[in-house]
């Protein structure tokens, strides 16, 4: 949002205007009305939110649920840093049945590289206070509070899921950092290893997988490719073959492809629709918005040829970005995808007894995936799509 190529934020609002709520209010009853939709679900993002106030939040939750009723009901979920949560904030939640996220990139000495104040000083102590309160908080909300963390891929990876199992986290989703062709991902300082975040999330799986289910800690993405390499089509940003059905608001009320897409440059996810007078399916039709919603259907040739792209689903959008050929190239954490999907692929196999293993579920090697892709490469080499998504 504030560090990765792109300073829009900079030319709007901190906050939405009550005149802003209004219009997205109505653009959502609108499209709900449209497409027979009873369930709408609001992400509350930033920036930080809280910062807003609980008086904002109130009021921007009073007024979505006033024009929905009762028609439509949305479902609210916000993610923070937690650094400002008290008794106060904990009771909002409860009052408006908001479900809350917190974002904490590990043990406190990687956290506080990266999350700090304008002052330099590091934020853990302050969001593990906060996340204690909403833990501990008699205001209870909906779901259990759970924990959005960046992957440091020089951290240790047994000692920060650990960290996460000793706070008693119930849910942990581990990140991928914003990266493509253009902004590099970090390296390892000590690894040649070609597959590095792979490295990392294999070595939590293969202790996370051999406990007990019932009082194991939720990793999302471990969830997720799991029931998406037994056949089950979910809808999730990063991986699978589904639609992407997320657009962003920003403060303005300008609408856009999901926010993450600015790591691509200086106003690269600014397209000139806004929700005082623009339709979320005129939004959807603009050209990186329509790219986001089919991410998962327009791959470039090497993501056609792949044994695994119903699972993979290309990886994320933003991370496939170059210069040169816009969105039409593989993920930049391609191969660390393959390996981590084959990894967990044969040990599903391993684990299951032979009768519930489906015919066209094998064991596969993150090497055999590669030769399969370079056989098969020159009969994907064009589609339909390829020039669309090259022109960013």
């Amino acid at each position: 949002m504030y560090n990765r190529g792109d300073s829009s934020w900079k030319r709007q609002p901190k906050v939405m205007s009550n005149e802003t709520i209004y219009f997205l209010a109505q653009r959502i009853k609108e499209h709900c009305m449209k497409h027979e939709i009873k369930k709408f679900n609001i992400i509350i993002h930033g920036g930080e939110p809280l910062l807003a106030g609980i008086h904002f939040l109130k009021n921007f939750v009073g007024t979505i649920n006033n024009n929905l009723f009762p028609d439509v009901k949305a479902e609210y979920s916000l993610q923070t840093n937690g650094t400002l949560l008290d008794e106060d904030w904990c009771k909002a939640f409860d009052e408006l049945s908001i479900n809350v996220g917190i974002s904490l990139d590990g043990i406190k000495e990687e956290n506080d590289k990266y999350r700090i104040y304008h002052s330099g000083k590091g934020s853990y102590d302050d969001i593990v206070k906060g996340y204690n309160i909403l833990k501990q908080s008699n205001y209870v909300t909906k779901k259990k509070p759970g924990f959005l963390s960046v992957i440091n891929i020089n951290a240790d990876p047994i000692d920060t899921y650990q960290h996460f199992k000793n706070l008693r986290a119930y849910t942990v989703d581990f990140l991928l950092p914003e990266a493509n062709f253009v902004t590099p991902a970090p390296k390892h300082s000590n690894s040649l290893s070609q597959t590095p975040y792979a490295d990392w999330m294999i070595t939590i799986f293969d202790i996370w997988i051999k406990e007990d289910k019932e009082t194991r800690m939720r990793i999302r993405t471990f969830e997720f490719l799991i029931e998406l390499i037994l056949g089950n089509n979910l809808d999730f940003e990063v991986f699978g073959n589904s639609h992407n059905d997320v657009l962003v608001i920003e403060t303005d009320g300008s609408i856009e492809a999901v926010d993450a897409l600015k790591i691509c440059g200086e106003g690269f996810t600014k397209a000139g629709s806004n929700v005082k007078i623009h339709s979320f399916d005129e939004a959807i039709e603009t050209p990186l918005a329509k790219t986001y919603v089919m991410a998962h259907k327009y791959l470039s040739s090497k993501c056609l040829a792949c044994p695994i792209n119903e699972v993979c689903g290309g990886g994320s959008l933003q991370t496939r970005y170059s210069k040169k050929n816009g969105f039409n190239n593989p993920s930049v954490y391609c191969k660390d995808l393959m390996k981590l999907i084959t990894h967990i692929q044969n040990s599903i196999i391993d684990a299951l007894p032979q009768h519930f293993i489906d015919n066209n579920m094998d064991r596969i090697t993150y090497e055999e995936v590669m030769d399969i892709i370079e056989e098969n490469m020159t009969e994907h080499s064009t589609s339909s799509y390829s020039t669309f998504i090259s022109n960013f």
